[in-house]
């Protein structure tokens, strides 16, 4: 499952969503897939979501570079044309896509160059900011877990042990906005094995049971909210967990934005004698009309179109309740201290809230290129903190760009490391002048138009942003997971080229009006952790 380092995942080998992402740092095998026997460390969220997952930052594959690079290359021959002429696609594979009765979208990737490979994902509009009853926050995650517990045929462990023998790698991570679901595992397993000696339903059957009519009982409700409390316990260690506590509940004090995707510790603690609400939470949101199916691999639109017609159509819509914010967000900037009662290195965050995400207009596309701006290691702020002044051991953006890519207004968290020698010299002064050089950093883009080359370094970072990203659409996983993240927001089949376009677009001044309106002191909230002894108690 997920949290706030990464998103997280859930069954047995995978982990599940903290409320800091986790990821599995390392190798994927030939299809996009986590290499078995990995151990797991907290880590920065990339570019989405949890540990075991598979993230954006993956290593071209040789099948795909021929096509992703001649389609880069034609979308670069393509700007030097007159305006007039459209732009030419970027993505090498057609998107084909179909909303069935009950509203249930149904998007195919053909990737044919991964011969046999199937990833089928399915994207619930639902995470954290759906927690909007008092004392109820966690149930999304703790819906990660449940759902590799579905009774198939009322059978225990039914699922997990037919998805097993299916071989298939299965993982899922939450998010605030979404939880994600991504078996992979060949196309021939798609509608199962049926030989005289074995009788086992494929991928297809088996996702649409467990998401239109999920089985599972009291009993192993409250077996997963102790894993659900052993995972908090667990991130707990992490002085990451409560600095974002503290820092969501100051931004957003009216907004389910204000807990992590984990829940608070007290709701975790009492989540078992909340079975009803689960239910509910499952009733309310797990409906057609609120999730995504994408399936990408060695796959033919038509053929999925008609299975999937077949299986999900007897799934029945329902209004999907709207979320909004019960009050103002603070109208000024926030300060506050988290001791923290073990010998860790300081920690510094600054964090701005940012507006809410839509690809293909100017301020998303600006988003896209702020980790270029700010803290990639050619960025002026990063150089001035980790090099001239060695004030910081590292610097970057706390939960990667997904921080900021949200339904609504949301947050963007620079954080730096600092070292424990300094701080015990030189104490709060230290935390001013690291706060103090952030905060300066991204007052510089509010002039960034002035700079010298500014219009050469943009069209720099453009490009660079153009090649990463394609090279993160490297295998069928990794491209369905890409989609679905940003389709969520206009579900438009052309989301990749709308947001590749707007970036495109971009001109220094965009820069500029996006630091000038965003990352003003009103939206910023200042938080700082160091070790503070406890002192020993009076005899």
């Amino acid at each position: 499952m997920g949290q706030a380092f990464l998103p997280a995942c859930a069954d047995k080998s995978v982990c599940a969503t903290k409320n800091l992402p986790q990821v599995r740092r390392c190798e994927l095998n030939e299809y996009g897939a986590m290499m078995r026997g990995c151990e797991s460390r907290p880590a920065r969220l990339v570019k989405k979501p949890h540990e075991g997952e598979t993230t954006m930052t993956l290593s071209l594959r040789p099948k795909l570079l021929p096509l992703l690079v001649a389609a880069l290359l034609m979308s670069l021959a393509a700007t030097a044309e007159p305006a007039a002429q459209a732009p030419a696609k970027v993505f090498p594979y057609p998107i084909h896509k179909k909303t069935l009765a009950n509203g249930l979208d149904v998007v195919v990737i053909e990737t044919p160059e991964f011969k046999d490979v199937l990833s089928y994902n399915t994207l619930v509009l639902a995470g954290a900011r759906n927690e909007t009853e008092k004392g109820k926050t966690g149930l999304a995650h703790l819906f990660e877990h449940i759902l590799f517990r579905h009774r198939y045929a009322g059978e225990e462990g039914g699922y997990e042990d037919r998805m097993s023998r299916l071989g298939t790698h299965n993982n899922a991570w939450t998010w605030f906005d979404v939880t994600f679901y991504h078996p992979l595992t060949f196309t021939s397993n798609l509608a199962g094995k049926h030989t005289r000696t074995e009788d086992l339903p494929g991928v297809l059957p088996l996702e649409s049971s467990r998401f239109k009519a999920l089985d599972f009982t009291e009993k192993i409700f409250k077996t997963e909210t102790g894993a659900v409390l052993g995972e908090y316990r667990r991130n707990a260690s992490f002085p990451q967990l409560r600095m974002s506590e503290h820092l969501f509940a100051l931004l957003f004090p009216h907004h389910p934005y204000g807990h992590e995707t984990i829940g608070y510790y007290q709701d975790v603690l009492d989540m078992p004698q909340h079975y009803d609400a689960a239910v509910k939470f499952y009733d309310t949101y797990y409906r057609p009309n609120n999730c995504v199916v994408v399936v990408a691999g060695d796959v033919k639109a038509d053929d999925i179109f008609a299975q999937t017609e077949a299986a999900y159509r007897d799934w029945p819509a329902q209004p999907v309740p709207p979320i909004t914010a019960t009050g103002a967000p603070p109208a000024k900037e926030q300060r506050e201290h988290v001791p923290w009662d073990a010998d860790v290195a300081p920690l510094v965050w600054v964090a701005y809230r940012m507006p809410a995400f839509k690809p293909g207009t100017t301020e998303g596309a600006v988003a896209q290129l702020l980790n270029e701006l700010l803290v990639s290691p050619a960025a002026p702020l990063y150089k001035k903190l980790r090099y001239d002044k060695q004030t910081t051991s590292s610097l970057g953006f706390e939960e990667g760009t997904q921080g900021f890519e949200s339904f609504d207004p949301r947050v963007l968290i620079v954080g730096a490391q600092l070292f424990k020698e300094k701080h015990a010299e030189r104490g709060p002064a230290y935390f001013d002048e690291v706060s103090g050089d952030i905060i300066a950093g991204l007052d510089e883009l509010k002039r960034f138009s002035k700079q010298k080359d500014a219009k050469k370094l943009l069209e720099t970072l453009k490009s660079k942003y153009r090649y990463d990203f394609l090279a993160g659409l490297s295998s069928p996983a990794a491209i369905a997971q890409n989609f679905a993240w940003y389709y969520r927001f206009t579900r438009d089949p052309e989301v990749f080229e709308k947001l590749l376009q707007s970036v495109e677009k971009l001109t220094p001044k965009d820069v500029d009006n996006f630091a000038r309106t965003y990352f003003v002191p009103e939206n910023r909230a200042v938080l700082t952790l160091a070790y503070e002894a406890k002192q020993p108690a009076q005899k």
